[in-house]
């Protein structure tokens, strides 16, 4: 009997004991999926975040710079988006993201990476590679083969914009001037994409800014970039996109073109007669609705910038406009498309102490205010409505509705730059044999 009790006992004893060891592990498992752990990795960097590399030697392809950058940054998600030959340099340059990268990639703006010495280079100076994200001045996102780059096309940013992340979709890695774009602009002949295709990066910080840049400023410095970058090409037409503050910059450069059309600098004529074409995107020509920016600005060194984009102060504007329009020609020599918002815009508004995009919604930039465009381009072929905010109206997606309207209207204004550009060479070829005839006393 006893030893019975005891049987009994002991069996007790390990039911109770397998009771706690299976509570104890239930509740491990429920403290882990409740409690968030304490992680010890660095923050990580969005994947969709985009940093161009110049420097590129002018051999390497995707592949060996891809390898190359893995190596340097021990970063195993490594994409190149886009690789391009820089204009007038010898050097190519590069969009790519780089995955799951650590923080501190994002705290610097911009870091060297040694140029290894791969097999079947040859051995030189040292060179270096430039990794960083602001993407100010000029940056090609795309090239055509020599033989098929018939255009030039370049795209500035809006006040407070970024060369590339203004242009991209919203929450996503697709930018339409890198990614559709090219393959949209195709020669009318062999149907190749004939369009270089690049970006302008400028400082155009609203809240905490250091910069007094006025926009004469701001348009001394992009053509001293574009003149670089495109003013050996004197056969082919460039045309400028321009996103607010960014389509002013471009009417001032268009405009002090005119004296620049009478200078005996070669460059600065060549360049007067290349811009054939400018798109416009919620430009104000005629002022915007600046009042949720000025506290934003305060008494900083852009104030003036600011307030010259008024619509309550544009007579800075109206001048512009007057002998923006002298410059462009009469009809034939140049085209103009302007695009306008159709949705308001939410307003910057602090919070926290930080300026937050959640203030009253608000038209930025009046339809009456975009679409300055001259008498014979009025209509709905070169004044078209864009149904997205002010910000949203240039990021388009892969398959955008919004995006083939401008793909259209882009694509023909093209075509038609390199016919004219064609027909001017033409006459001045006859012209100018004409002209030996008459000198020389031929027939």
């Amino acid at each position: 009997m006893g030893t019975i009790e005891n049987n009994y006992t002991c069996l007790l004893a390990f039911v109770v004991f397998l009771t706690i060891v299976s509570y104890r592990l239930v509740l491990q498992r429920l403290t882990r999926c409740t409690v968030k752990p304490e992680r010890s990795e660095r923050p990580k960097i969005p994947h969709d975040l985009t940093f161009r590399i110049s420097g590129i030697p002018i051999d390497w392809d995707r592949e060996v710079l891809r390898k190359v950058l893995m190596a340097e940054t021990n970063i195993a998600d490594v994409s190149i988006k886009s690789l391009a030959h820089e204009a007038n340099t010898d050097f190519q340059t590069a969009t790519a993201t780089l995955g799951n990268a650590p923080s501190n990639f994002r705290n610097v703006q911009s870091w060297q990476i040694r140029v290894p010495e791969l097999p079947n280079t040859q051995p030189g100076a040292k060179q270096w590679l430039v990794v960083e994200k602001d993407f100010l001045g000029i940056t090609t996102l795309y090239a055509p083969p020599p033989d098929d780059h018939k255009i030039d096309i370049v795209a500035l940013s809006g006040l407070g914009g970024h060369a590339f992340g203004s242009f991209r979709e919203r929450k996503g890695t697709h930018m339409w001037l890198r990614d559709s774009l090219p393959g949209h602009v195709t020669s009318e002949t062999d149907g190749k994409p004939m369009a270089r295709v690049m970006v302008y990066g400028y400082e155009s910080a609203v809240a905490k800014s250091k910069c007094m840049q006025n926009i004469e400023d701001l348009s001394t410095t992009f053509h001293n970039s574009l003149l670089a970058s495109v003013g050996a090409s004197p056969t082919r037409p460039i045309i400028l996109i321009g996103h607010s503050l960014g389509g002013l910059i471009i009417k001032q450069i268009r405009q002090s073109l005119i004296t620049m059309s009478r200078s005996k600098i070669p460059d600065d004529k060549r360049l007067f007669r290349s811009i054939y074409g400018v798109v416009f995107f919620g430009t104000p020509h005629d002022g915007m609705d600046i009042s949720s920016l000025i506290p934003m600005v305060r008494d900083g060194p852009n104030r003036f910038l600011i307030e010259s984009m008024s619509r309550m102060n544009s007579q800075i504007l109206s001048i512009q406009q007057r002998d923006f329009h002298r410059a462009l020609g009469s009809e034939g020599d140049s085209e103009v498309f302007c695009f306008y918002e159709t949705l308001e815009s939410p307003t910057a508004q602090e919070v926290d102490g930080q300026w937050r995009m959640t203030g009253p919604p608000t038209i930025l930039v009046t339809k009456s205010s975009a679409t300055h465009c001259r008498p014979w381009e009025d209509g709905t072929e070169h004044m078209c409505a864009i149904a997205r905010t002010h910000s949203e109206m240039v990021k388009f997606g892969p398959h955008d509705p919004e995006y083939k309207n401008v793909k259209e209207r882009i694509k023909g204004l093209s075509r038609r730059a390199v016919m004219a550009r064609r027909h001017l060479q033409t006459t001045t070829a006859k012209w100018t044999k004409s002209r030996i005839v008459e000198d020389h006393g031929l027939s």
